[in-house]
């Protein structure tokens, strides 16, 4: 009779052994919210849910504060009819329709929309009012500029006028400036 006391206390042993690895492979999880479960801007832009509209990405380069901004990001619409997009910052307003169940990425060409006014210098976050339909919220988007290299070619040049768009103009070199001075020199 002693063997049954003996095998009751090591089945006891490796049960409780069994619990407390997996309460301690569990502990972490089991205190801590799962990093999966949160919803973020994976990138330097902001999102924002407005109304049928969903924003992913949202940001303005631009040059400086009193320089021409250009938005860039994502804007899908999620409802079966077309929607009018406004973005309103520092008096500078820009428009566009997005597609039912369509979207407009701002980086296409296509799709190119710019502000006069960033509202803010680059590094800065400015609070932009986006309207769609009677909706309206503000968010805080970032001001960017070139240096980072992605977004150089997004710079936008010059002073358009609201709602014109325009295309980076390219700087000349030192060695071209030294040799068209050299050609005219001779």
């Amino acid at each position: 009779m002693k063997i049954a006391p003996k095998n009751r206390v090591q089945r006891a042993l490796v049960a409780g052994a069994a619990a407390l690895a997996l309460l301690g492979t569990a502990g972490c999880s089991a205190i801590n919210e799962q990093a999966t479960t949160f919803s973020y801007a994976a990138s330097d832009g902001v999102v924002a849910d407005i109304g049928p509209i969903d924003l992913r990405n949202l940001m303005i380069i631009a040059a400086d504060a009193e320089s021409p901004g250009r938005v860039l990001g994502t804007a899908a619409n999620t409802s079966d009819s077309p929607v009018q997009l406004s973005l309103a910052v520092a008096g500078s307003t820009a428009s566009v329709t997005v597609p039912a169940n369509g979207q407009i990425r701002f980086e296409e060409d296509e799709n190119e929309t710019i502000l006069s006014n960033p509202g803010g210098v680059p590094g800065s976050i400015v609070d932009v009012t986006v309207q769609v339909n009677s909706d309206s919220q503000v968010i805080g988007v970032p001001v960017l500029d070139g240096t980072l290299a992605e977004y150089t070619e997004f710079v936008p040049s010059g002073t358009p006028t609201e709602g014109e768009t325009s295309a980076p103009t390219e700087s000349a070199t030192p060695e071209a400036t030294e040799a068209a001075a050299e050609t005219a020199s001779h």
